[in-house]
């Protein structure tokens, strides 16, 4: 905890915002690079203090509405969130999660995984992050703007809010201000990178309990907001010389399951190494391509429209490698087939078999675009600008 930090008590209200992977989705789980941006579409979070000894959670996007009561849950854990980069959230015992899910699972409970697993992260965080003797009843409502299950980040954007709005509840990371004194800047924004790495590492924690082996490039961007290049295990670094891409967004509304289709993937890792090893360097390839392009884009040395050029071909050679792994759809090649009839790219964004698509558009193109999509009956389309926007100013308390 912080050393001026203590529990706030008022109501807060908190965005993250959602995320768009333009290259190395899967590679990224296996220590390979991916580039992510994040997008306009943001998860939203309000918490307020109630006054019985019952915590609820509020679902909407998921049709959950459930609380707990605060005698039932196990003893919290001790705090293991610390500014101390050596220190890291702790894995959830086994037997831990078993108590949780009897919590979770009763007589009004329909197996929906998504709820499941939305539920089972809230209660481990709770009692993670809840100050021992200061153990009260909260009201937690998430609320998306992002289309839940597409690959736009919905998971790692409800990870962030809560467990950013659980950190500053119970006091172990500071309300942050809107004005702050000229010779207290420098602190503030130590204290600020701080706070933001605890919201990252307790993100992460809560997309392992949703998702089981996450990359963490989704928890990533939504914490830290702007356009990323992420390597696991290495951090991530901002790129310089990222313009405002115009991207289009196709969500496909075809259900998948992230858990699933990386599970896939690793089992043919394992099954097929000596083919599946190169598909993930020239992944790597990719990446590290575009980082390149960005840097001399920032130095001058290629125009936008060479930039545009380019990833246009590196979004091919991505989805084909994708689709090699075995993460495509149908869904998604058929907006592959259509956007091309239009001379336009696209590839899968996430974790495919699904989910969303995303096309790059040269300037001046995204009415024409939308147009054809129309015509074409293809599903609504939703133009997303990534920002620079970070997860801390944009507390609304």
């Amino acid at each position: 905890m912080a050393a001026d930090s203590k529990p706030y008590d008022g109501p807060l209200l908190i965005s993250a915002p959602g995320k768009v992977i333009l290259f190395g989705e899967h590679a990224v789980v296996y220590k390979k690079t991916a580039i992510a941006a994040s997008l306009g579409l943001r998860s939203y979070l309000y918490l307020e203090n109630r006054s019985d000894n019952v915590i609820h959670l509020e679902l909407p996007d998921v049709g959950l509405s459930r609380s707990w009561n605060l005698h039932d849950l196990p003893q919290p854990l001790p705090y293991a969130g610390s500014a101390d980069d050596s220190h890291h959230p702790l894995d959830m015992p086994a037997e831990l999660k078993q108590q949780l899910m009897s919590l979770i699972i009763g007589d009004d409970y329909d197996k929906n995984p998504a709820k499941e697993q939305a539920a089972l992260a809230f209660l481990y965080l709770y009692i993670s992050l809840v100050t021992p003797g200061d153990v009260r009843g909260l009201s937690v409502s998430v609320k998306s703007t992002l289309p839940v299950g597409a690959g736009l980040g919905s998971s790692a954007g409800f990870a962030v809010v809560l467990a950013t709005a659980l950190l500053i509840h119970f006091g172990h990371i500071v309300v942050p201000t809107k004005t702050v004194a000229e010779d207290q800047v420098q602190d503030r924004s130590e204290e600020r990178e701080q706070a933001l790495s605890q919201v990252n590492r307790w993100a992460f924690k809560a997309e392992q309990v949703i998702h089981g082996n996450p990359s963490g490039v989704d928890n990533a961007v939504a914490s830290y907001g702007g356009a990323k290049r992420y390597t696991k295990g290495e951090g991530f670094a901002s790129l310089r010389g990222f313009k405002s891409l115009r991207l289009l967004l196709t969500n496909t509304t075809v259900p998948r399951s992230t858990a699933v289709l990386v599970a896939g993937v690793g089992d043919k890792c394992r099954n097929f190494p000596n083919v599946m090893n190169p598909i993930m360097d020239a992944v790597q390839a990719i990446s590290d391509d575009c980082a390149s392009l960005f840097e001399r884009h920032a130095d001058g040395e290629v125009s936008k429209e060479q930039v545009v050029t380019r990833i246009e071909d590196l979004f091919d050679l991505n989805h084909c490698l994708l689709s090699a792994m075995g993460v495509s759809h149908p869904s998604l090649e058929q907006v592959r087939n259509i956007t091309r009839q239009h001379g336009l790219r696209t590839k899968l964004t996430g974790a495919g078999g699904g989910g969303c698509a995303v096309t790059i558009l040269r300037d001046g193109e995204f009415a024409k675009s939308v147009g054809f999509f129309y015509l074409s009956s293809a599903n609504p389309l939703t133009l997303q600008i990534p920002h620079k926007k970070r997860l801390m100013p944009s507390f609304q308390i």
